[in-house]
């Protein structure tokens, strides 16, 4: 079991993340950097996540069915007092670190796929959004569990070619189709 000041280093570690990378972190975002980091396992970590929240050091937020995490004023209140128990190596990594995993973590956020089954097959749901406003969102039935992923993966891998392919496709000028009426209010016309 931890010790008491182990725990309580541990939650100024997280403290001072969510005030050093001072923007709202996705709750698999956070789980992601705090494992690929080894700053704490994965049990402890959300132990100690779901108390500074119930303490309210933490702020909860839900957008689009994901939480989202920032430190509150108390928590930085919290951090101030206590900040010097952190060793200086960890404090100088997370800052080091800081800019790549901002970067990262802006990335995920713009450029999102998720797949739902939906009767015989799933439904992939890709989105390309900048800041608050979506660029690009589409929805594509996928016959399998195999395809539905391929189409994620595609989608996060080659975000800018995929867009730009999609983009070029539906601007292009092309020959109407002489078996498809562009105003089908005109086809009735006709027939009266």
């Amino acid at each position: 079991m931890n010790d008491l000041s182990d725990i309580a280093e541990k939650k100024i570690l997280i403290l001072f993340f969510f005030k050093t990378i001072d923007m709202p972190v996705g709750s698999m975002q956070f789980v992601r950097i705090m494992l690929e980091n080894r700053f704490m396992n994965y049990f402890y970590m959300q132990q100690y996540l779901s108390e500074l929240i119930e303490e309210e050091l933490v702020n909860a937020e839900k957008k689009d069915g994901i939480s989202y995490y920032t430190i509150s004023d108390k928590g930085l209140e919290v951090l101030n007092m206590f900040e010097s128990i952190l060793p200086a190596g960890l404090k100088k990594l997370i800052r080091d670190s800081i800019a790549a995993i901002r970067k990262k973590i802006h990335m995920e956020t713009m450029i999102t796929a998720d797949y739902l089954p939906e009767g015989d097959g799933y439904t992939v749901l890709c989105r390309i959004r900048e800041n608050d406003f979506s660029l690009m969102e589409i929805k594509i039935a996928a016959g399998t569990k195999e395809d539905a992923r391929n189409i994620c993966k595609n989608w996060t891998g080659f975000p800018q070619e995929i867009y730009l392919e999609i983009l070029d496709t539906m601007i292009k000028n092309r020959e109407k189709n002489p078996q498809i009426n562009e105003n089908p209010k005109d086809d009735q016309k006709e027939k009266t």
